[in-house]
């Protein structure tokens, strides 16, 4: 799987519901409390993270700061 980064756009630390937006550009993937492996993060953080496919949508995975 390939590793992207980025920066958390927005996440919800009640519901751990949120958005990436991809360094590449354009692209925001969701992240939730699964996706992030129940790591709490902070609006504007620096991610590393691989991207997985869901009925839902693309969902971060395996999401590591840095």
């Amino acid at each position: 799987m390939q590793l992207f980064t980025g920066w958390v756009k927005s996440y919800d630390q009640q519901t751990g519901l949120g958005s990436i937006a991809l360094d590449s550009g354009g692209e925001e993937v969701s992240v939730d409390l699964c996706s992030s492996d129940r790591r709490l993060l902070s609006q504007g953080q620096k991610v590393a993270f691989r991207m997985i496919h869901r009925p839902d949508g693309i969902y971060a995975c395996d999401i590591e700061l840095i």
